[in-house]
């Protein structure tokens, strides 16, 4: 079945239809297309609404959007999704399609990459580059990608190692929609607003550098041992790689932990808490870890406003 195309929400009478649809089977004429990164926002307005980890959990998805669309906000609200798209769940294929709906017909939706993304990104270079040697093995060791494969080419891969592994990848890659490729590949690491930070992991305690000379590099997509200039001693200076940007995850302790921006909160997935975490510093919004309900969202209608939280369980209310 081709995807549903979502009109413009806002629009009344919309069945849950209008939320996405299912998606099977390569479009031929995307099809080995080259991966044009796509320009998503990094700065948004209030209202905003924050979304925690998909790891392709298109149906919560599209529970918590019918709840979302409730909402007085919803018309003027921006999204903005925390990363990690893929792994987890088989129907990652139509997590991204309802995303890129969103941002098709929402303007102002945008998304953060997580570590998950990242990891598939640069192993099956989805961004046109070479494959990363490092996220090769990585993603094949210790991700969840048998579901992401599942998703695309309907299933799991036959070997995670070896020239085997890197057709494997080449055939994922030409699987994957030319929209869906330039969307990952063009995922921003960072999305901020007056009195917040959106990032998929918080900044790092770990590295010897202030907030604002942290965010500057996820805004330029900087990492490197001299640009992040790690803390001599902590896990991540042990573990340190070139390639693994902390605020993408490496540094496991930001989400709980981040360092302080002064002026903004920073809101955060990566790490699984059973329900938002919130406090001076950071929102935390994976409640799912990709395999427990419920998906939750984060409603903050001005920069110093209490956030109002939203869950993909949450009874639905009359309009």
């Amino acid at each position: 079945m081709s995807p549903l195309r979502m009109p413009p929400f806002g629009a009344v009478n919309r069945p849950p239809a209008v939320y996405g649809g299912t998606v099977t089977g390569p479009h031929p004429r995307e099809q080995g297309a080259p991966a044009r990164a796509m320009n998503l926002p990094t700065t948004v307005d209030y209202p905003v609404l924050a979304v925690g980890d998909l790891h392709g959990r298109a149906a919560w998805l599209r529970d918590l959007l019918l709840r979302l669309d409730r909402l007085p906000e919803w018309p003027a609200a921006r999204l903005v999704f925390l990363g990690d798209f893929c792994d987890r769940c088989d129907a990652v294929r139509d997590a991204i399609e309802i995303v890129l709906g969103l941002v098709r017909d929402k303007p102002g939706t945008t998304a953060v990459m997580g570590n998950h993304d990242l990891a598939l990104v640069r192993a099956a270079g989805l961004d046109d580059r070479p494959p990363s040697a490092y996220w090769r093995q990585r993603y094949g060791d210790a991700y969840d990608h048998a579901f992401t494969f599942r998703s695309y080419l309907g299933r799991p891969p036959t070997a995670t190692r070896g020239q085997a592994w890197e057709d494997e990848l080449a055939e994922l890659k030409a699987a994957m929609p030319e929209t869906h490729r330039r969307f990952l590949a063009g995922l921003p690491w960072g999305v901020e607003a007056a009195g917040h930070l959106f990032l998929h992991a918080g900044l790092s305690r770990e590295l010897d550098r202030s907030a604002a000379a942290q965010y500057e590099c996820v805004r330029q997509k900087r990492w490197s041992r001299a640009t992040a200039e790690p803390k001599f001693g902590t896990p991540l200076d042990r573990w340190f790689h070139d390639e693994y940007p902390a605020w993408l995850g490496a540094d496991r302790r930001a989400s709980r932990n981040p360092l302080p921006f002064p002026g903004k909160v920073q809101v955060v997935g990566h790490e699984y808490t059973k329900r938002p975490d919130a406090d001076a510093v950071r929102i935390r919004l994976d409640t799912t870890g990709g395999s427990t309900e419920p998906l939750t969202a984060c409603l903050l209608r001005t920069p110093t406003a209490a956030p109002i939280f939203i869950a993909s369980t949450d009874p639905i209310s009359d309009r």
